[in-house]
């Protein structure tokens, strides 16, 4: 596979119904370096277009080490039509080495046989969109939500240019135009986003945002700051 930006991760979507082809295609709307793969050529031709894809029946260990799916980062098994071909493609992933594995659940069943065979996450179909889990597999955010409008709720860990700094001296909403909801530091309460509040290295700050701005305040840079030079406060 070509060298990746920095940041960006390669990210295998097997499976491109309804739920998989939202992750594939959130995800390389964010830049990421997807492939998706599928058995129907209908399916595949339609996602052609929009994401490099490709047709191969996963559950043929043939087809995994051909794709060469160990050297991915990051999988997800987006198949909810088959139990048994969601199972034998996850087997199959786990045995090429690809240790950061998401898939698809559709029942508690299903679930506990995933988790049996070592699944590292496991997505409830009835509650995950695929939008939502697309941010989560890019690995920027702990948790997302999307609200009407053009706005999003996010948690993170502090970046590492405001450890230590307040929110009042980080200027997060007037520089960024993010809302600082509230912080929860490990083994404490959660505390509102007053001015005062300081953050720390591992606490985790509710956010409240546009995306890109979200993103420009994880980054460390103000929009009217080019995207390849970080922001750097001064004390």
């Amino acid at each position: 596979m070509a060298a990746k930006p920095s940041g960006n991760k390669s990210v295998l979507v097997i499976g491109l119904g309804r739920f998989g082809g939202s992750v594939a295609a959130t995800l390389d709307q964010m830049g990421q370096d997807v492939l998706a793969v599928d058995k129907n050529p209908e399916l595949v031709a339609r996602w052609s277009a929009h994401l490099p894809t490709i047709q191969a029946d996963m559950t043929d260990v043939l087809a995994i080490e051909q794709i060469d799916a160990s050297q991915f980062d990051t999988a997800v098994v987006a198949i909810g039509d088959s139990i048994e071909a969601s199972v034998i493609i996850t087997g199959n992933l786990l045995d090429a080495g690809v240790s950061d594995l998401w898939a698809k659940s559709v029942s508690q069943e299903h679930a506990r046989i995933l988790q049996r065979i070592g699944t590292r996450h496991i997505i409830n179909a009835e509650t995950d969109a695929g939008k939502r889990v697309g941010h989560l597999v890019a690995g920027n955010y702990l948790d997302y939500i999307e609200i009407d409008g053009p706005y999003t709720v996010v948690k993170i860990h502090t970046p590492l240019y405001a450890v230590g700094r307040s929110i009042e001296d980080v200027q997060v909403h007037d520089k960024y135009g993010v809302t600082v909801v509230g912080l929860k530091a490990p083994g404490k309460e959660f505390q509102y986003g007053s001015k005062e509040l300081v953050m720390h290295r591992n606490d985790e700050l509710i956010l409240m945002g546009r995306q890109d701005q979200i993103d420009h305040f994880i980054q460390g840079y103000p929009p009217n700051c080019a995207r390849h030079t970080p922001y750097l406060l001064t004390s």
